[in-house]
């Protein structure tokens, strides 16, 4: 079925009042919604951050973290209660509202508040604060405090870190510093107690133990060589009745070969122990030789023995000296045992010893470690405190706006309009898809299958025209209604509404001429 435009427009008419009544309703509500609306204004703030005035390979700070999360950090510290009523408070925001409660006051700044982050990933990053009040000056105060605030609170994290950060290893290097002396004290202990069985003096010990055992060697040599002329001394004199025929004839073969194998038994005896074969035949052979010369010396001694005196004197001089000489081998002795106990204990002593030099060496290495990166630390606090690090600055501060940011009456007044004529058209639709009447002729022969013959025009009733002048007044008064909403619209927008009326029934007289 082709559309019928004259027919709409038929509709239209006659459902005009309806029409108007829905555009009329819906533009005043439309009009006195942006009239009633208060006016907001908003201040903007920019902060930019700044990467740090000296070069890191020169000096850098300790506070290193990621920017975009500190930020966020502030935030959440700045729309914090106390802070909300710390703004609030100090700017006097609500003064004219003393019966509103700390969390109305809380959630209706942290509604104000806008806080918003761009940039990062290698461009710079900015943070833009907004705020937003019923003044353009409360808008500009709230935005220029909140941006002292978060400027102080990134300043006081920061030096809040490096003070932290070098506090922490200033009481590293302290505790390095007393478990170094701590171990100093043990190792010098250690070495106090244990002085004669360090691993550094093991070769000079050893040394001295081989020395102390060729002297212990020496006199047990001398021992035997002093026991041997006791004995020839006693031989000879048993043999001659004289003390001095050893010195007056060369010793014969024999006795040559009985002074080597003495010497020879002393030697081996300072070594093997008297049951060790070697020893045995020494000395079965030195008494063959011994009784071999005793055989050969005269068998009847003089009855005079004029000599018995002086043999007396030199065998006492000779049992003295062996007894000095025994002495000093037993000393000797001692003090070779006494070596090798020490040297016996230097081993174990090593290995506590390297132990505990280990464990210095790494409470040193710490301790070292710690000592530079106490210096970094100190470098870092000081690049903090001067602000020579990265840090938030001012790129512009919040100036008192002109014109209120919303609402924005003009569109408003628009959308209203426009609302209007769609719910107006909608409510003329939805009355014609509801009406039970008949109006055309085709709608008659789609409803009931007739073709009708002729068309009789409408007879209305007596009430009816006084039901259209009622309709046509409130319609009149809804226009009235909405002209004024328009009015005060125009004034509140700044648009002197009287002077445009008039200048709109100049414009009507003139052209009705």
């Amino acid at each position: 079925m082709s559309l019928d435009v004259r027919y709409l427009f038929w509709i239209l008419r006659i459902r005009f009042t309806l029409f108007l009544s829905v555009a009329a309703v819906v533009v005043a509500a439309g009009l006195a919604a942006a009239v009633a609306l208060p006016q907001v204004y908003k201040a903007q703030a920019a902060l930019l951050v700044e990467s740090s005035q000296i070069p890191s390979d020169l000096a850098a700070s300790t506070v290193r973290t990621d920017f975009m999360m500190h930020l966020q950090r502030i935030q959440q510290r700045m729309l914090t209660r106390e802070n909300m009523l710390g703004i609030a408070e100090t700017l006097s925001l609500y003064d004219d509202a003393p019966e509103m409660e700390p969390d109305d006051i809380v959630r209706d700044m942290r509604d104000r508040l806008t806080f918003q982050l761009s940039g990062g990933r290698g461009n710079a990053l900015y943070v833009a604060i907004s705020a937003e009040a019923d003044t353009g000056s409360k808008a500009a105060a709230i935005a220029n405090e909140l941006v002292t605030r978060t400027i102080e609170a990134d300043a006081e994290f920061r030096e809040k870190i490096a003070t932290g950060t070098l506090s922490f290893f200033e009481k590293e290097v302290w505790r390095l510093g007393e478990e170094l002396d701590q171990i100093d004290r043990r190792i010098l202990a250690f070495q106090n107690d244990n002085v004669g069985a360090l691993p550094e003096t093991l070769d000079f010990r050893m040394n001295r133990q081989n020395l102390l055992r060729e002297r212990l060697a020496q006199a047990r040599r001398e021992i035997a060589q002093l026991g041997d002329q006791r004995r020839r001394l006693v031989d000879v004199f048993e043999a001659t009745g004289r003390t001095d025929t050893i010195a007056q004839r060369p010793p014969t073969r024999e006795e040559e070969e009985l002074s080597t194998l003495r010497n020879e038994l002393t030697s081996l005896s300072a070594v093997f122990s008297d049951n060790n074969p070697k020893i045995s035949v020494l000395k079965r052979r030195i008494a063959l030789l011994e009784r071999a010369i005793a055989g050969q010396s005269p068998a009847d001694p003089p009855d005079e023995t004029p000599g018995a005196g002086v043999l007396e004197a030199q065998l006492v001089e000779i049992d003295s000296q062996i007894e000095t000489l025994k002495e000093t081998a037993a000393t000797l002795e001692d003090q070779v045992a006494e070596m090798q106990v020490e040297i016996d204990r230097t081993p174990a002593n090593g290995i506590t010893l390297g132990s505990m030099e280990r464990e210095r060496d790494n409470v040193q290495t710490q301790y070292d470690r710690a000592v530079a990166r106490m210096s970094d630390a100190a470098t870092g606090e000081r690049i903090e405190l001067l602000s020579k690090g990265e840090r938030l600055s001012v790129v512009e501060n919040a100036v008192v706006p002109t014109h209120p940011a919303s609402p924005n009456r003009k569109l408003i007044a628009a959308a209203a309009a426009l609302a209007g004529l769609v719910f107006g058209l909608a409510a003329v639709t939805v009355a014609e898809l509801l009406s039970p009447y008949i109006r055309r002729p085709a709608e008659l022969t789609k409803s009931l299958g007739v073709t009708p013959l002729a068309a009789i025009p409408y007879v209305a009733t007596p009430f009816e025209p006084l039901w259209r002048a009622l309709r046509r007044v409130a319609v009149l008064a809804l226009i009235v209604g909405v002209a004024g909403g328009g009015a005060l619209l125009l004034d509140r927008l700044g648009y002197p509404a009287v002077e445009i009326g008039q200048s709109l029934l100049t414009r009507l007289q003139q052209l009705t001429g």
